[in-house]
């Protein structure tokens, strides 16, 4: 899982600041892969109270380095505002997606894994169909809170209404993406694609991670 995580967020760190047009995408690209590949391996091998304690410290370096990157572009460069909204943004999609390699730290990071997957499917399924926003955010959560209550009667050790809750954020979270592409049509070319893939895979993982959190004690 640490592996995949990896790879994903290199991806993202690559394809984000080219999808949202970036004026200066190198120095953002080489920050949100040295903080989330930093938050994934603190993750591993660096656990706290918390097994994503440490992304809060990535997170706050994070921010830093992006107001830094863009200071350093002096005061006569264009986008530097747009340039730390958008740095900033996809530096704590990148780090939140190490919540994938924190779920096999956990009993129930299987069942995470297998739920997300299958809801993120069922959801996908729906927007990739054109139908209008408001009829997919709406439908992608249903059949994705589905989806993810009927996983919990496989052997993955997580209740039904643990399921519902995952599939029900994942729904959300790309009916959502999915609506705000569009509008600001920012998915032209293959570097937007997999940027927006990648960043919805990363923060479904974050949603089911900090769901089941909360859940867990339920």
């Amino acid at each position: 899982m640490g592996v995949v995580t990896a790879i994903l967020q290199l991806v993202f760190a690559y394809a984000w600041p080219r999808m949202v047009r970036s004026d200066a995408p190198w120095p953002i690209t080489i920050i949100l892969a040295l903080c989330s590949l930093a938050a994934t391996a603190a993750t591993i091998f660096m656990p706290g109270a918390s097994v994503m304690s440490h992304s809060v410290e990535a997170i706050a370096v994070g921010v830093l380095l992006v107001f830094i990157s863009q200071v350093l572009r002096g005061a006569e460069a264009e986008g530097r505002l747009a340039g730390v909204v958008s740095g900033v943004t996809g530096m704590v999609l990148a780090v939140l997606g190490s919540a994938w390699a924190a779920s096999a730290q956990v009993g129930y990071g299987y069942g995470l894994t297998v739920v997300t997957v299958i809801s993120l499917l069922g959801a996908g399924a729906v927007v990739v169909n054109r139908l209008p926003n408001r009829i997919t955010m709406i439908l992608a959560p249903l059949v994705a809170a589905a989806l993810g209550a009927a996983a919990s009667a496989l052997p993955v050790d997580i209740l039904w209404f643990q399921g519902a809750v995952m599939g029900l954020l994942t729904g959300l979270l790309v009916g959502s993406l999915r609506a705000l592409a569009l509008a600001s049509r920012s998915v032209r070319n293959l570097s937007g694609i997999l940027g927006l893939s990648c960043g919805i895979i990363l923060l479904s993982g974050a949603a089911s991670w900090y769901a089941m959190e909360v859940l867990a004690f339920i």
